[in-house]
């Protein structure tokens, strides 16, 4: 059964980041706020509607990080996975730099979004400059309050996690024992589990950025959108099943799916980043950095699960399972598998075969 009691540093960690997380929502809820109202003081143009529909977009991608972080926090602690806790980390700093890709679109809404709209005048906005001014001045301290806070506490968080792991360190010591291989391939497995959830995220970010695209003009069908959804999520799925049952045929289909999507990813990279003929509207001239930001990070990650995908699965080819034998992180396995489970399956004998193995450089 999985541990449900977290010492004090789990603790404090787990409060940090969950007031973080309340506190960014506050005030990200304000900048939608005033989106919303510098928005319905004009009618836009279909073109400025996609734009500003984007940017309520990144607002959601925003919230679904700060979710996506303390789900992150509360599964390393149960399972007492110092890589995800650092994996955390880094996820944090990358939020800092989706925070001023934000920044960068808020402007990009108040200066280009509202070309060609028609201005709605009232008591309190004579002019379009008026209803500018008087919103730019309470968004952008608030959108540098946000920056200021995801660095602090990514600085904090860095702190908390070290503490830890040299926590949890003597703990994952004793469940995968002193062997040296197992150890290795231990790392290996729970860097590609982190990498999968990571992947998770920055799949679904990007196919929730194409919403909008036939606004934008970006794309003229959804069915790319459909099929980054599908085929991400069923992709997803199958990363997600083969390590946490350290299934390696699967394994391997996830790993030959994955080089197939980095093709992809550089066809989309260079569709964005490509120049734009001067009598033609460029489809990308305001969600080109966060697209490529996106894409970016999906390709380095993606790059990376490739790589200790293949690792994972030479580590199985050659008898070394670690949940399956040890159990899972932050579990407690008997290691007790029936006869006629080992008489049916080849697969359930060889996990014995292992497991007294296993039990025997234990012992010693």
């Amino acid at each position: 059964m999985a541990k449900s009691k977290f010492s004090l540093v789990g603790k404090i960690t787990l409060s940090s980041i969950i007031i973080y997380c309340l506190a960014l929502s506050a005030l990200e809820s304000l900048v939608v706020v005033y989106h919303h109202a510098f928005v319905v003081k004009f009618i836009l143009t279909p073109q400025g509607k996609g734009i500003s529909d984007s940017d309520l977009i990144y607002h959601g991608i925003f919230f679904l990080s700060l979710i996506y972080q303390v789900a992150f926090c509360v599964y390393s602690l149960i399972t007492r996975n110092s890589i995800q806790l650092m994996a955390l980390v880094v996820f944090n700093i990358l939020s800092l730099a989706y925070a001023g890709v934000q920044i960068y679109q808020h402007i990009i809404l108040e200066e280009e979004g509202t070309i060609g709209a028609e201005f709605k005048p009232d008591d309190k906005f004579k002019t379009p400059e008026d209803a500018r001014d008087f919103f730019v001045k309470r968004m952008r301290p608030i959108e540098y309050i946000i920056a200021s806070l995801v660095l602090t506490f990514s600085i904090y968080l860095s702190f908390l996690s070290y503490k830890l792991t040299k926590e949890f360190g003597w703990e994952n010591y004793k469940t995968y024992t002193a062997d040296l291989k197992v150890r290795k391939a231990y790392v290996s497995l729970t860097i590609l589990q982190t990498l999968v959830k990571l992947d998770i995220f920055f799949l679904i970010t990007y196919a929730i950025q194409l919403v909008p695209s036939k606004l934008i003009g970006y794309s003229r069908s959804i069915f790319e959108t459909v099929l980054v959804f599908v085929i991400g999520f069923l992709l997803s799925s199958l990363a997600w099943y083969s390590v946490d049952k350290e299934m390696k045929y699967i394994l391997l289909i996830v790993i030959n799916l994955c080089c197939i999507s980095l093709a992809y990813i550089v066809y989309r990279l260079i569709g964005i980043n490509s120049p734009v003929p001067d009598d033609t509207i460029d489809p990308y001239q305001f969600t080109r950095r966060l697209l490529t930001f996106t894409l970016s990070v999906t390709f380095v990650l993606v790059c990376a699960t490739i790589y200790y995908g293949i690792i994972c699965f030479r580590n199985m080819t050659r008898g070394i399972y670690i949940y399956t034998v040890y159990g899972l992180p932050g579990s407690k396995n008997d290691n007790n598998i029936s006869p006629d489970e080992i008489r049916k399956s080849k697969r359930a004998s060889k996990k014995a075969e292992l497991v007294r193995t296993s039990t025997a450089i234990s012992l010693d």
